[in-house]
């Protein structure tokens, strides 16, 4: 009984446990099942975040929640899987701009969210139709879409429709629960290589262990700005995740220093108007440039096109100014 899963959990001091990813696997799964109430489920999570999932628990429920996503999204034979979870609150979604980049230079992009997530904040999505990324409600729409730009977006009600009901728990009780972080995880389409941005510092190691647990071959995952899937480029990050060499998969960490040394961090006009014009090189901002350039770069560095960090802001550079501003 899914009861029991709850008293593992919240048992005395001496007596709880953490559940182990079968475990997890198994009481998400009962729930998704329809064995268990919405209730009960809330309760495990708020158990769990009283004191931070484990990555044997998000593993469980990545792999649970994956049973129910369709293979055909696997069919479409992306390149990078970019969750976008958090939404902008100080600062527009340069990451946009960088996706746009990566999909000019052959690579096929996935982004995904889901925009009702966090109400206060300018989701992901919103920006999407402004900037011509094109959002796929199936998986025969976004195969056209990628045969036709190399980037799409896929939300959530797209692929996992269940999960949707249990990230409104968030406005319910106040507090995250452990379904934001695996939320971030699903990698619906199956991609070889993943960037996940997190909110709290230390989160990013988590979501490298579940990773490895889940059969991730090429991920990183680092404290984004304002927690979304793009580099904040006036501090140093460090940079957890997953690498496969030679079929051999093994955790990562990197550091990544301070790119912009003395910039302000004064709030910038978020809306998808504003990312148009830094696009089209109607306005410079120069906070914008070095978001879009050191999250180009890292993605280069995970795909290995060059062997040093500083080759590959080089690199993105380059990219950035020479990119087609009329597309």
């Amino acid at each position: 009984m899914f009861s029991e899963y709850i008293k593992l959990t919240g048992r005395g001091e001496k007596g709880r446990r953490s559940l182990t990813q079968k475990e997890a696997y198994d009481a998400l799964s009962s729930y998704l099942n329809g064995d268990a109430d919405l209730l009960q489920l809330a309760v495990l999570l708020m158990l769990q975040r009283v004191r931070c999932e484990t990555a044997e628990e998000a593993a469980g429920y990545i792999q649970a929640l994956r049973n129910t996503i369709s293979p055909q999204w696997k069919e479409l034979n992306a390149d990078l899987d970019w969750p976008c979870f958090a939404g902008k609150k100080r600062q527009p979604p340069w990451l946009l701009l960088a996706a746009k980049i990566l999909a000019a230079q052959g690579k096929r992009i996935v982004l995904h969210g889901f925009k009702a997530v966090d109400a206060i904040k300018y989701q992901v999505e919103e920006a999407c139709p402004a900037l011509n990324i094109k959002i796929a409600n199936s998986p025969e729409q976004a195969q056209l879409i990628l045969e036709q730009s190399n980037i799409c977006y896929l939300p959530l009600s797209a692929y996992c429709p269940k999960l949707i009901p249990l990230l409104a728990l968030r406005e319910k009780v106040g507090l995250r629960t452990p379904l934001n972080t695996v939320a971030r995880s699903l990698n619906p389409v199956g991609a070889p290589f993943a960037i996940h941005g997190v909110f709290h510092k230390g989160y990013e190691k988590l979501h490298a262990q579940a990773a490895l647990l889940t059969d991730e071959v090429n991920m990183v995952a680092f404290k984004g700005e304002g927690g979304e899937s793009e580099m904040n480029p006036r501090v140093s990050s460090t940079v957890c995740g997953v690498q496969t060499i030679d079929g051999l998969t093994t955790y990562i960490e990197d550091e990544w220093p301070t790119f912009l040394e003395e910039a302000s961090g004064a709030h910038t006009e978020v809306s998808a108007e504003y990312l148009q014009k830094i696009w089209s090189g109607e306005i410079n901002d120069a906070y914008g440039d070095a978001a879009v350039i050191c999250t180009i770069a890292l993605i280069l560095k995970q795909f290995n096109e060059t062997p040093s960090q500083q080759q590959c802001l080089e690199l993105a550079r380059k990219y950035w100014q020479s990119r087609d501003k009329n597309s």
